[in-house]
């Protein structure tokens, strides 16, 4: 299973001001990141926010670029995260994640996303 995949299948819906994403035990990229002591790579958070983006514009995207990113809690198995979407004027996006049991923000990337060509 992709890494695309494994994402989709941790989409539970849409929040008031986001997306939600359950992260399970069982996610393929805890299994190598780290043993004993699992966590989600900060390019898995960036594959989730590229998910985000595409049921926000309705329209597959992919990463254009990465201009910052503020990694501040990790996240583990069993979290439930949000993922908030803030367009910005220059064409950019805020991406914050949140874990939504602690209220505990997770991380803040900014970044760009394009369309995909179908």
């Amino acid at each position: 299973m992709s890494v695309e995949q494994a994402v989709k299948r941790c989409y539970k819906g849409t929040t008031p001001k986001g997306f939600l994403y359950e992260l399970s035990p069982d996610f393929p990229a805890f299994k190598g990141h780290f043993e004993k002591y699992p966590l989600l790579p900060a390019v898995c958070e960036i594959s989730f926010c590229s998910d985000a983006a595409g049921r926000l514009l309705q329209s597959p995207v992919e990463l254009k670029a990465v201009k910052r990113g503020k990694f501040i809690n990790p996240v583990f198995p069993g979290m439930q995260v949000e993922i908030i979407l803030t367009p910005r004027p220059d064409g950019w996006y805020l991406a914050e994640l949140t874990d939504t049991k602690q209220h505990k923000k997770l991380c803040q990337i900014v970044v760009q996303f394009a369309r995909r060509a179908q």
